[in-house]
């Protein structure tokens, strides 16, 4: 049934000249679902002071319109009911919403996983048999369209739709199994608000108003469009508080996959602005954990990190959960088309936790404790009845950290609910860490088939650790610079610890110490590309120092970058006391003339005069950043130090000013 509009003055001619028409926002309409159990919202617009009443399920309720025409009121806790009964408001004219059921209201948001349709286009896992089967007029839909706004708008542009097979192919796959699930077990109408956008960030879902939300606005400045903080909150969810919602499932983290430890704190500041919001307390939010990826590289890191930040999300914020996917991912694909399996699992934990009704078994098994044995070490787990693999090999993706907080690939096997590690000279294990790579796809799961997710424990690696790296033997330490935060040379000039002379290579040692004690080193080494034993080493006396020199026999050793090729490749070094520019040069080639990378060109100041300042060490072959420490000829911002490519603009760490990002800084020249 369609919205009708009766009014009691038409006859007049003027209908409505003279009065503002009751309305309500699209949430409201024919084949909604209202959620059973709670007070339930009503909301709209009228003519100020006119009263607005409504009629559902033998309850009249009644408000007044506030003097700017605004009006809201609230019906009692409504019990489930499957057929569809009339809802009415009535003022000054009448509206009728038509096949009004009442069951479990969800709200699902994230990003492409989470908008990932079962449409013929989209190819979900089975998709003709599912799409075929979705005949479940229970299940109703509500999608608002893609929308930007810098403030909150009133309202969102969509209706509510059944499931079909011809109405499923534009809705949310993930959302759907997840409703489907539910529906089955709880035999109660299920309505599904899907607001997601492909490839956005967490910040535009965030609403803002929180004292602790202002990072969003300081923080993502460059960020425009649909990333623009707080944009698609504006556009796509306001006008939809605070229709009444049981919890909220999210899939989302691909975008902030640079975000580290950080994407925690975000998600805080999300589920907090949500339920502030929605003034329905700690309603429950469920997340998605990321599935494995190759993204920028199949061995880089940073996917682990945020899937161990979602990890925590339950530690931080109450009635929460997430649930665990890296066994139905793909590495290639960054939209893996088995969504079946993942609104299931959501929906195993949500029918345990939130509807006291167990199904399945959902618990993964989660890393509890951990036991050095001599050269071993003993990984405990919970949730880990029937331990065991899903190919009945070894368990894969375990690496053990040694003293100078290096990782290296373990042999592990299964006792009981634990796993026994041991790594090939690892003599005293300082940590553990599982399934830490993009393209991580480990086969430890429990006896329900439920995999494990990634972790890392262990004891920090302390600073001066690295000085132990078997690499470094026969090597001497002939400067040892602790980088202070605000860094000039000139006023406290790093010492020369003993001669260089007749050095036939030489290592540079960056250790960077993170705020809970942990240290991240690289420590590069090469042919001496100087031999004058005062160009090897760190000083500030002038800016006269323009060395660019292409280097042989680079050799890595680090316990953050990626695994790279044992044997030794080419590098350059950029060692200036004056400023530098982007401009590439002829030698080496490429590099990027806009942006500051492997290839800068010095540009010294009239008369030597001291500029930024850098000491670069980068990988010509692979034409990325080894380790850089920048603008140490002046203390007046923080310096730049980094390991590894930067994520920001400049590759090589140049204007990152981000020294205090770290608890200690430490720069050695190592010379034999």
């Amino acid at each position: 049934m369609k919205k009708s509009v009766l009014a009691t003055f038409v006859a007049t001619g003027l209908a409505l000249g003279l009065h503002a028409a009751v309305s309500l926002p699209h949430v409201f309409g024919d084949n909604m679902v209202l959620q059973r159990g709670m007070r339930v919202p009503v909301w709209g617009k009228a003519a100020p002071g006119e009263t607005v009443s409504v009629s559902f399920a033998g309850q009249t309720v009644s408000a007044r319109a506030g003097a700017d025409g605004r009006w809201m009121l609230h019906l009692a806790p409504l019990k489930a009911c499957a057929d569809g009964a009339e809802f009415k408001v009535s003022g000054d004219n009448i509206i009728v919403f038509g096949n009004v059921v009442v069951g479990e209201v969800w709200f699902c948001s994230g990003q492409s996983n989470m908008e990932y349709t079962m449409s013929a286009r989209r190819k979900v896992k089975d998709w003709e048999r599912e799409v075929a089967a979705a005949k479940w007029p229970l299940i109703r839909h509500f999608r608002p369209p893609h929308r930007i706004e810098l403030t909150p708008v009133d309202d969102v542009d969509a209706s509510w739709v059944e499931t079909t097979p011809q109405t499923i192919p534009p809705q949310s796959a993930v959302a759907f199994f997840f409703g489907e699930t539910l529906h089955k077990e709880l035999n109660v109408p299920v309505g599904l608000i899907n607001c997601s956008w492909g490839g956005t960030r967490i910040e535009p879902w965030t609403p803002a108003g929180h004292p602790d939300d202002l990072w969003l606005l300081q923080n993502l400045g460059g960020y425009g469009g649909q990333q623009r903080p707080t944009v698609l909150w504006n556009g796509m969810v306001a006008g939809l508080v605070p229709y009444a919602i049981k919890g909220a499932i999210w899939y989302q983290g691909c975008a902030n996959r640079n975000d580290g430890d950080a994407y925690l704190d975000k998600t805080i500041s999300l589920v907090r602005g949500w339920r502030r919001e929605w003034k329905q307390g700690d309603f429950p939010y469920f997340l998605v954990q990321l599935a494995p990826y190759k993204y920028d590289n199949i061995k880089g890191t940073k996917l682990a990190v945020i899937q161990e930040a979602q990890a925590r999300v339950p530690e931080k914020v109450p009635n929460s959960g997430y649930t665990v996917i890296n066994d139905v991912g793909d590495i290639n694909d960054i939209h893996p088309t088995d969504k079946r399996t993942v609104g299931r699992r959501v929906a195993d934990q949500v029918l345990d936790r939130v509807y006291g009704k167990f199904v399945r078994p959902w618990k993964t098994p989660v890393a509890v404790g951990m036991k050095v044995e001599g050269r071993t070490l003993r990984v405990s787990f919970e949730n880990a009845d029937g331990l065991t693999t899903r190919d009945g090999l070894a368990p894969t993706e375990f690496e053990v950290r040694d003293i100078v907080g290096t990782w290296t690939p373990a042999v592990a096997r299964i006792e009981g609910c634990d796993v026994v590690l041991a790594a090939d000279g690892v003599t005293e294990p300082l940590g553990v860490r599982f399934a830490a790579y993009n393209g991580s796809t480990p086969n430890l799961v429990n006896g329900a088939g439920l995999p494990a997710g990634p972790f890392r424990m262990g004891r920090a690696c302390p600073l001066g650790a690295a000085e132990k790296l078997p690499k470094a033997s026969g090597y001497k330490c002939v400067q040892r610079y602790d980088i202070p935060e605000r860094c000039d040379m000139r006023k406290v000039l790093p010492k020369t610890l003993s001669s260089a002379d007749g050095v036939r290579r030489v290592g540079y040692l960056l250790e960077l110490e993170d705020k809970s004690g942990d240290t991240s080193f690289a420590f590069a080494e090469m042919d001496a590309f100087s031999s004058d034993s005062d160009e090897l080493v760190l000083s500030a006396n002038d800016g006269s120092r323009q060395l660019r020199r292409e280097v042989s026999n680079l050799r890595v050793s680090t316990n953050i970058l990626p695994p790279t090729r044992k044997d030794a490749v080419r590098g350059f070094v950029e060692f200036y006391t004056c400023n530098y520019s982007p401009k590439t040069m002829e030698s080496p080639a490429g590099g990027d003339a806009r942006k500051y990378d492997f290839n800068d060109t010095p540009a010294p100041q009239p008369g030597n005069g001291l500029g930024y300042g850098c000491l670069q060490v980068h990988d010509l072959d692979a034409k990325t950043t080894v380790l850089a420490f920048n603008h140490f000829c002046s203390d007046s911002v923080p310096c730049d130090v980094g390991i590894g490519n930067s994520r920001g603009d400049h590759s090589d760490w140049t204007f990152a000013r981000n020294a205090g990002a770290y608890k200690s800084r430490r720069l050695s020249v190592w010379v034999k």
